[in-house]
C-alpha cells in the first residue's frame, strides 16, 4: 500500500498530435507535399477564405477559396469552367512543416 508519490502531480502528459490536430478522426486525412504535411478535415464545410485541399486534372493541390475561384499559393487561379474539374478533398485545418533534411541545413 503506501502513499502516492507527490511527484505524480508534476508528470507531464506525452504530446499527442492526434489530440492536438484531429477533431474528426473518421473525416481526417493527411496530404504529403514535399516538406509539408496538410491535415485535412472532410467534415468541415468550406467558406470564403478557407484553405482547401483539392484535386484538378488528377493532381492534388492546396488553394484558398476566394469568391467563385480557388487561388493557389503560387498565384494560379482556377475559376469558371476550370472549377468544373475541381474535386474538393476538404478544408486544411493544420500544416506541419519539416524544417530539416540531411541535404540542407536548418536556419
Amino acid at each position: 500500500m503506501g502513499f502516492p508519490s507527490p511527484a505524480n502531480d508534476y508528470i507531464e502528459k506525452r504530446l499527442d498530435l492526434n489530440e492536438l490536430l484531429v477533431s474528426h478522426p473518421s473525416a481526417t486525412m493527411i496530404l504529403d507535399d514535399d516538406d509539408q504535411f496538410y491535415v485535412i478535415d472532410r467534415s468541415i464545410k468550406p467558406k470564403q477564405g478557407s484553405t482547401l485541399a483539392f484535386e484538378i486534372f488528377g493532381e492534388s493541390q492546396i488553394g484558398k477559396l476566394m469568391g467563385q475561384s480557388i487561388i493557389t499559393p503560387d498565384g494560379e487561379a482556377y475559376e469558371g469552367e476550370a472549377m468544373e474539374e475541381v474535386k474538393v478533398l476538404g478544408v486544411v485545418t493544420s500544416i506541419i512543416i519539416r524544417l530539416s533534411e540531411d541535404d540542407r541545413p536548418t536556419i
